[in-house]
């Protein structure tokens, strides 16, 4: 393959990786949410078994 080959593979390489990146991110504020959501009720599991305990 000529130099203008690998040129345009590694761009395409590099765009896609920022693509893929940049839907990553734009996911993180649904998925912090959930996961805030998921430990508030791991912990209110948790003081619910210490409160059967005492």
């Amino acid at each position: 393959m000529e130099l203008a080959g690998w040129v345009t593979v590694g761009t395409a390489a590099v765009v896609g990786c920022f693509t893929v990146v940049g839907h990553l991110f734009d996911q993180v504020p649904t998925l912090s949410q959930k996961m805030i959501t998921a430990i508030r009720s791991l912990r209110a599991v948790r003081d619910e078994v210490k409160a059967d305990r005492r």
